[in-house]
């Protein structure tokens, strides 16, 4: 045989080889509604899960929380799959805004969350493949599960009676990791899930980074923030936890008709004292267009230009005012509830504390720059209104609407979970 043939025969052979050789280090470890997810993909996820959550890695770690990730990865699959046939389907744009507010929450600079993971091994796409999972659920909760929840006047009245009756009482502010139960099958492995969870809490995991990367409740992307819990709010078997429980020291799991919880008491105080989150702002924002990928120097400019343009604002109305003078500048009337600036730390922790007339910022916000000046605050003190009352209806409602929507995503689903030799 010629030497030119031979090399030919060795090249086939090669390609043939490699084929051979990549199918065999990357199986399908589960199929949903015939979508793979791979073995690799799944000791990826895992890897960021221990790492993102300031668990010990272990051999035998990984293999008890495959079941786990697994199972969070199959419920991303399908919300992914659901958010595409309606529409909804998260954007590239919206992960990568998503990213530079994870950045800004966590005090990152920009790119910092990228080398983070890269330091730690594992592929953006892994990261940015629960983002999208994230962003699209809500989106669905927004189309399909927000219309059919209401609150009625009625629920409005019973809600400030029942706070005008605890008044005096203690309330706790709770997070909550949670693991669903949606047949009686599973329920022993959701209980091997939820105590595995705690192992890892006792071991000084973070429980808000456990939450986001464990928890399936509606609060998983807030550390499993539930807010002020009044006694009697929620399932009598959680309720007698909270009570127990002290400041700090997360639960053992907790069974409830829906699943597990695990329950971490934040803070506690006496109820219908002054709330400083439910506090109503009345503001006017002006905000400075810049790219989301701008340069460091254009953010430097940008935000010289920023604090020139606040100088002198002494109220709304000079704030109004001074976007006439700033090319491509445009402002905003907004009335939010202090608690709702929480996602964005520097606004959260400035703006509830100035004074009517006063300006904060500039803020690094997803479409630029943004200047802000509150006009007046309602509700600082006393009785929450009826419409902090409603907000707060709403959301339990929300939560619970939302678990049964994705309940019945898995009852319709075809998952297939392929056992590895």
């Amino acid at each position: 045989m010629s030497a030119p043939s031979l090399r030919a025969l060795l090249s086939v052979i090669l390609v043939l080889v490699s084929g051979y050789a990549s199918a065999q280090a990357v199986r399908v470890v589960a199929k949903v509604n015939g979508d793979a997810i791979t073995d690799y993909a799944l000791k990826e996820r895992i890897t960021f899960a221990i790492k993102s959550a300031g668990m010990q890695d272990s051999a035998d770690l990984q293999q008890r929380l495959a079941p786990q990730i697994l199972r969070q990865m199959i419920d991303e699959r399908l919300q992914i799959q659901n958010a595409q046939a309606l529409g909804v389907k998260a954007t590239p744009e919206e992960i990568e805004q998503r990213v530079a507010e994870i950045e800004r929450g966590a005090g990152l600079q920009r790119g910092q969350f990228k080398q983070y993971l890269q330091q730690i091994g594992v592929p953006f796409e892994i990261a940015s493949q629960q983002i999208e999972a994230g962003l699209s659920w809500a989106k669905i909760v927004r189309r399909k599960v927000r219309p059919q929840v209401d609150v009625s006047d009625a629920e409005i009245d019973d809600g400030l009676a029942r706070i005008r009756a605890n008044a005096g009482k203690t309330e706790s502010r709770v997070a909550e990791i949670f693991i669903p139960i949606d047949r009686v099958e599973q329920a022993d492995e959701a209980k091997r899930s939820a105590e595995r969870v705690v192992e890892q809490l006792r071991r000084g995991a973070a429980f808000p980074a456990l939450a986001q990367q464990f928890s399936h409740g509606a609060t998983a992307q807030q550390g499993g923030d539930l807010g002020w819990i009044l006694p009697g709010s929620l399932d009598p078997a959680l309720d007698a936890a909270i009570e127990k429980l002290p400041l700090r020291q997360a639960s053992e799991p907790i069974r409830s008709p829906s699943g597990y919880h695990i329950l971490l008491v934040l803070d506690r105080r006496q109820y219908a004292q002054s709330r400083p989150d439910d506090v109503k702002l009345n503001l006017v924002q002006m905000t400075l267009a810049l790219p989301i990928n701008a340069s460091p120097n254009e953010v430097a400019r940008a935000t010289a230009e920023a604090q020139r343009a606040m100088a002198g604002v002494r109220n709304c109305e000079d704030l109004r005012n001074r976007e006439r003078d700033i090319k491509g500048a445009t402002s905003g009337t907004l009335t939010i509830q202090a608690g709702q600036l929480q996602a964005n730390r520097e606004m959260y922790e400035q703006i509830p504390k100035l004074a009517p007339g006063g300006t904060a910022g500039p803020f690094r916000v997803a479409e630029g720059l943004q200047i802000v000046a509150l006009c007046s605050k309602e509700g600082a003190s006393g009785l929450p209104t009826r419409e902090v009352v409603g907000q707060q209806i709403l959301l339990q409602k929300l939560e619970a609407a939302s678990r049964r929507y994705m309940r019945d995503l898995r009852r319709v689903a075809t998952v297939d979970i392929v056992k590895q030799p």
